[in-house]
């Protein structure tokens, strides 16, 4: 019986949960669970000792392993989860307004991104030519027969070895794989892999294994690059060909930063993103080391154990944060132009999905939840929220989903069952049956609570999915920004060949009504400027949150609340923005 799990998570503020340290990954949106740095921006700083602890301001290498048996890939899909019956169901493919226009990472940063990423490192360190050969016909073979539109191994091949003809020019490349590029003999082998792409075309996986195996020979005597380091960047190289979300995804050891939704983690408890001067601090886990030790959002970490991070990338700062539970780590840490160091303990954190509970306003009685993404623990998180806010009189939800990059797919479809009565929910459209769902409102106990859903532009496939159910099933007011627009499943198909998974878009996905939700996203009833309103205002200047409590106050969401359990489509609210 395989053990495919499938999520929907997008590169726009994607979680990769490091041992306790979060990496936010937010200015480009791309694909998901690929490890990448983004760089920041920040100010500089000056020296002051804060001692032990800082006061508050008010303000994802593989081990050796025996191969497992080869999972059956034709069985149920999600066979992981709990999920209500699936049925085909025909796709009415409206036409959708233009995508929003997005930066895509160059083939430049894809090599940055993944040669300071622990888990490819330690694999490329453990792995063998003939471990990588094997790798590469199973992983053809997947995406042959599962991707949602696979293209010809002419393309992939030619892109594989674009990737190549990059890598050797490529500083965090050579020096991972610990090769000189000098330039003559960069220039003489670019020239030959560009011939070998129109010499010989690949019409086949053994084809373009030869191709694979000819270009590492060619790489090795030429700039001593090691063969398994061509032949790992061919095989990244022609997964990127697919999509932007498709990835070869090393499994991690207990030493390496891991791209999951895990509810419990070893580490400090902080959520980070690069910036110039380090790493910035944009959230601290409730109940970890970091905040009992008053760590708190906006500080940025200069140094971990007396190592400066200024030009250090993402992923090697989590590397150096990391470690066993029980051991230590030293920050130095950067608040508001001071600085001061602070010891951290690393520990076992249990990481929510489902956070900042609160009443917004106690005399509208308007309760609020950010759901930061749809993890495993997601719904069981959320049913304790919703009952602590009804306990103190909540009337009105606002269910926060800015940021919010995705998950897994079983979450998306249990947590807006229980918001909506009856009605579609979502389904999916790949090339095989399996890959071909309907979801529908079956729970029996829903929450009739009216609600406001915030999203924006980083709002992405899971959360698009929630609320565009809510949107066309007239359950709630959509309010802030168009989200990003992903539309497409990704299904982790674990691998026999080497440790760890590949992950493949497998279907896209469709709204209530049919729509096709790739490059269209969410377009929100009520529009707020992101200059106004974003995670990065308190509440009460948050121009999301204002728009949420005056809907509130016109009755707007009630009124949908009210006709939603006899009304399954959208009906008689219009766009409007404030």
């Amino acid at each position: 019986m395989k053990t495919h799990r499938t999520n929907l998570k997008t590169w726009t503020s994607r979680w990769a949960l490091a041992c306790g340290l979060l990496l936010s990954l937010s200015l480009f949106a791309s694909a998901n669970d690929r490890v990448a740095v983004r760089p920041g921006a920040g100010q500089p700083v000056s020296r002051h000792n804060f001692g032990s602890t800082l006061p508050l301001n008010n303000h994802e290498v593989l081990p050796t392993t025996s191969p497992v048996s080869v999972p059956n890939y034709n069985n149920e899909l999600f066979n992981q989860s709990p999920y209500q019956q699936q049925v085909p169901f025909n796709f009415n493919q409206q036409p959708v307004s233009p995508a929003p226009s997005h930066s895509e990472p160059s083939i430049d940063d894809e090599l940055s991104y993944r040669y300071t990423d622990p888990r490819m490192l330690n694999f490329l360190r453990s792995t063998s030519i003939n471990q990588l050969t094997s790798l590469y016909m199973e992983m053809s073979q997947l995406i042959d027969q599962r991707h949602v539109n696979p293209i010809a191994y002419e393309q992939r091949t030619e892109r594989a070895l674009a990737s190549l003809a990059r890598a050797i020019q490529n500083p965090t490349f050579l020096q991972a794989v610990r090769a000189n590029g000098n330039s003559a003999g960069v220039q003489q082998v670019q020239a030959e892999l560009s011939g070998l792409a129109s010499r010989q075309p690949a019409r086949s996986a053994q084809e373009a294994l030869g191709v694979m195996q000819y270009a590492a020979s060619v790489l090795n005597r030429s700039l001593g690059v090691p063969m398994e380091a061509t032949a790992l960047e061919f095989i990244n190289g022609t997964i990127d060909s697919l999509d932007k979300y498709s990835s070869f995804v090393p499994a991690a050891t207990a030493q390496a930063p891991s791209a999951g939704l895990e509810e419990r983690i070893v580490g400090i408890g902080v959520e980070l993103k690069a910036h110039d001067q380090g790493m910035h601090i944009v959230g601290v886990i409730e109940g970890g080391p970091a905040e009992a030790a008053k760590l708190q959002r906006g500080d940025i970490i200069i140094a971990i154990n007396n190592q400066q991070l200024a030009g250090m990338s993402l992923n090697q700062a989590a590397d150096m944060i990391t470690g066993p539970e029980g051991t230590s780590v030293n920050l130095t840490v950067s608040r508001n132009g001071s600085t001061g160091n602070v010891t951290l303990p690393r520990r076992s954190v249990y990481v929510s999905s489902v956070t900042g509970v609160k009443m917004l306003d106690q005399t509208r009685k308007v309760g609020y939840v950010r759901l930061k993404q749809f993890s495993e623990s997601s719904t069981k998180d959320l049913d304790a929220a919703l009952w602590k806010l009804y306990q103190d009189g909540m009337q009105t939800l606002v269910f926060d989903l800015r940021g919010n990059p995705g998950g897994l797919l079983t979450q998306a479809i249990s947590i807006s069952d229980k918001f909506i009565s009856n009605g579609s929910i979502v389904s999916t459209k790949g090339r095989n049956a399996e890959d071909n769902t309907h979801e529908v409102a079956t729970f029996d106990r829903t929450w009739k609570i009216p609600m406001v859903v915030l999203i924006d532009e980083n709002s992405a496939s899971a959360s698009e999915i929630f609320a565009a159910a809510i949107q066309e099933n007239g359950r709630g007011v959509i309010v802030g920004r168009r989200s990003y627009g992903k539309g497409t499943v990704q299904t982790h198909f674990p691998l026999r060949t080497a440790s760890g998974d590949l992950k493949l878009t497998t279907a896209k996905f469709y709204s209530p009504q049919g729509r096709e939700m790739a490059g269209a996203g969410v377009t929100p009833d009520v529009n707020v400027p992101a200059a106004t309103a974003g995670l990065e205002f308190a509440a009460e200047q948050d121009g999301d949150i204002i728009a949420a409590i005056r809907l509130a106050d016109d009755g707007r969401p009630a009124d949908l609340a009210n006709r939603a359990g006899s009304t399954p489509n959208r009906q008689g609210v219009k766009n409007f923005s404030l």
